[in-house]
């Protein structure tokens, strides 16, 4: 530890970091030129928070954990700040906490989080993001894409496809797209109960696809008014075996109507008001499922 509430992040080459916690707000920033890679706590709560961090296997590994007076209501008081080099691969999975990206290139990022939000600004590389029960959030995105959310919603800022698949999902909840203007990207949607809307040339042939869909809730994708962006190709991602798609129909340019009741449904699902089960028990109650 180098001063009170500041820790090494002792990286080899390439810089791989495992983190995980249950509590708080988590921002992983580019660590500056010549600067030395770090966490830093913030916040009233830091001082009952246990830190753990070693090196494994060339990966350096951070825990927090919560001390024995740690309460619940104070936890969420302490922040956690992370410099790191710009490509670097992390892994960080959370219980009910807040993960900010700025500013990486070139990286490759898996974030899952149980009961939180999931938010980039200016993030290109390969980015693996889940969140059982909350928000994925992006703007200037690109790279490798590969998001999903079960009881919430999906809303992406995308300036770079890179040639591949990718897959945007959410099981109850609303996908939104823009795209930057000129991608050369294949389209496809599905859901099996809710809307679609595209307003975006979408190319059979083009060597990006990007997969949207959702079992019970609303799909849109527009044309942003941004241009794409220009950076570095991250590695091509490993393709690890993965289970079929179900069929998608072709994108629709026009948009079907959400029934009414459908809709408030999933509004009280995204405000939290209602938990993915109870709103399928709604829905079968209503015939509607």
């Amino acid at each position: 530890m180098n001063a009170e509430n500041t820790w090494d992040l002792p990286f080899g080459s390439p810089a791989e970091l495992e983190l995980h916690t249950e509590w708080g707000e988590l921002t992983l920033l580019p660590v500056e030129p010549g600067g030395q890679p770090r966490m830093e706590l913030h916040g009233s709560a830091s001082g009952h928070i246990a830190v753990a961090v070693d090196r494994h296997d060339d990966r350096v590994r951070v825990r927090l954990e919560p001390q024995h007076n740690f309460t619940w209501f104070g936890g969420w008081d302490c922040k956690a700040t992370l410099h790191v080099p710009l490509d670097v691969r992390a892994h960080v999975q959370t219980g009910a906490s807040s993960v900010h990206v700025r500013n990486l290139s070139g990286c490759e990022l898996g974030i899952k989080t149980n009961a939180g939000k999931i938010d980039l600004i200016n993030v290109h590389g390969v980015l693996h993001l889940a969140a059982d029960a909350g928000t994925v959030m992006g703007r200037d995105v690109g790279g490798y894409l590969n998001v999903e959310t079960q009881a919430g919603s999906v809303r992406l800022q995308v300036t770079e496809l890179l040639p591949g698949d990718h897959r945007v999902r959410a099981t109850m909840g609303e996908v939104r797209l823009e795209l930057a203007r000129g991608m050369n990207v294949c389209i496809e949607t599905h859901t099996a109960l809710g809307s679609i809307r595209t307003r975006y040339p979408s190319r059979q042939s083009a060597p990006a696809k990007l997969q949207l869909s959702t079992e019970m809730g609303s799909l849109r994708v527009d044309e942003g008014g941004f241009n794409m962006s220009s950076h570095p190709a991250p590695p091509a991602p490993p393709s690890p075996p993965t289970p079929p798609a179900p069929p998608a129909p072709p994108a629709s340019p026009g948009e079907r109507p959400v029934d009414p009741e459908l809709e408030r449904i999933l509004k009280m699902v995204e405000a939290g008001e209602l938990s993915a089960r109870e709103a399928d028990d709604l829905l079968q109650a209503l015939g509607k499922a």
